[in-house]
């Protein structure tokens, strides 16, 4: 029969699973924060993305009413009101140029407040040469950094600039 030393013999002791347990609730805390900013980083990104869809869709339009965008119908500030417009739907509508603008500027800025957390729009023309530049802004607040008592904090933008043929 083989004697073993009484140190060779002991097991953990309770310091040490303690230490081991600390260790392991810093590391599932770190992996926790980990997760939180992925989720934060893309819900914005989301909003970015939808964003610049948005940004685009207005742009198509406007490249498919060429005479409405020299003439500056599809001009709104960002906080304006959205122009009344009629439903310019189909054929049988039979819309101005003029009404088409109004009717896809109402769509555009309906469509931006229901898919970005208090969504908006601006849309400014300059006609030039051949070329209208057109700037086509998109503003929304991110909730995850939105701030009651700042007002500006967690506002974020979206500017697109492009030319379309007059």
């Amino acid at each position: 029969m083989v004697i073993r030393n009484k140190k060779q013999l002991a097991g953990f002791t309770l310091i040490e699973v303690l230490v081991s347990m600390v260790i392991l609730a810093v590391g599932i805390l770190a992996l926790i924060s980990l997760q939180i900013n992925a989720m934060r980083n893309t819900e914005g990104g989301y909003m970015r993305a939808q964003a610049s869809l948005m940004a685009y869709d207005i742009t198509d339009r406007m490249r498919a009413n060429t005479p409405a965008v020299t003439a500056q119908n599809y001009d709104i500030a960002l906080l304006a009101a959205s122009p009344v417009a009629v439903t310019c739907l189909g054929i049988a509508a039979n819309c101005t140029s003029q009404q088409l603008a109004a009717f896809d500027v109402e769509q555009w800025r309906t469509i931006l407040a229901n898919y970005l957390p208090t969504g908006t729009g601006a849309i400014g023309t300059v006609p030039g040469a051949g070329t209208t530049v057109v700037t086509v802004t998109v503003q929304w607040v991110d909730p995850l950094t939105a701030d009651p008592a700042n007002a500006n904090l967690g506002v974020e933008t979206l500017t697109i600039t492009t030319e379309l043929p007059q």
